[in-house]
């Protein structure tokens, strides 16, 4: 339930129409129930989007979405910077979250937790391929109750109709509260992630997920970089003293930095 009297502007709380969770293996629906969650996003007390997100990460907790929760409703190309987030995690709790990184063109996003998590987070490094017509499970998760939801269907081995060519398609039957949650095969492992249409389920693959979380780590650890200090007692170029200590990026800096103008 929202917290602190915050209330819904439309509601994202519809379940599969046909859900299947019960019959999974006990591994997968172990698996799954500790690692996805569902997501809210806040302007003020109004609910603005909710989904469904996936731990990728345990330290710090690193929850991959869709950035639908993000964007400014009524423009897909902005971010709402004045959004507050919430996650609400398979053990009750709720806690606010923060955006670390987002991809408007492949409309992905990750969501940082303070603190650690007990659960496994699903790894994403290794390269593994799936062929078309493989069984697969797309899984979301409910706000209310943190109840869980599967839907069983296959890949289909053609594009999606959204405009991202990188979409591919699946035969699983979701709602809009599936939206970024993680397409699996019979074995658990992460396909892809979901999003919705109203005549069939596009998801983004495994692969460029992996392509995009390449960039954000990027971000994340950028290369280290050669500084240069120059201490106030220094004399640069031209018989110069600086006024205060300085950093400067290469040494032609300090010449256009203290030339005479």
């Amino acid at each position: 339930m929202p917290k602190d009297g915050m209330h819904e502007i439309n509601s994202f709380e519809e379940e599969f129409e046909d859900n299947i969770w019960s019959t999974l293996s006990e591994d997968v629906a172990s698996t799954m129930a500790g690692c996805v969650v569902s997501l809210a996003s806040f302007n003020g007390k109004s609910k603005c989007f909710a989904c469904t997100g996936l731990i990728i990460d345990c330290t710090p907790v690193r929850i991959l979405t869709s950035a639908s929760l993000v964007k400014i409703s009524g423009d897909e190309n902005k971010i709402d910077d004045n959004l507050q987030i919430e996650v609400y995690l398979n053990n009750t709790e709720q806690v606010t979250g923060t955006l670390r990184h987002y991809d408007l063109c492949y409309n992905v996003a990750v969501v940082e937790i303070m603190g650690s998590c007990g659960s496994t987070a699903v790894g994403l490094r290794r390269h593994i391929s799936f062929t078309h017509n493989i069984e697969v499970l797309s899984v979301g998760r409910l706000i209310e109750h943190r109840k869980l939801m599967a839907s069983r269907g296959v890949l289909i081995d053609r594009k999606g109709k959204l405009a991202c060519e990188e979409l591919r398609i699946s035969t699983c039957k979701i709602t809009k509260a599936g939206i970024g949650g993680p397409l699996i095969d019979a074995r658990g492992n992460f396909v892809g992630m979901n999003f919705f249409h109203d005549e069939e389920t596009p998801y983004l693959p495994r692969e460029k997920i992996q392509e995009v979380m390449r960039r954000f780590n990027e971000e994340r650890w950028p290369e280290p970089r050669h500084r240069y200090f120059i201490p106030t007692w220094y004399p640069i170029p031209f018989g110069l003293f600086p006024e205060s200590d300085v950093y400067v990026d290469s040494l032609d800096d300090v010449y256009s930095k203290f030339a005479w103008h």
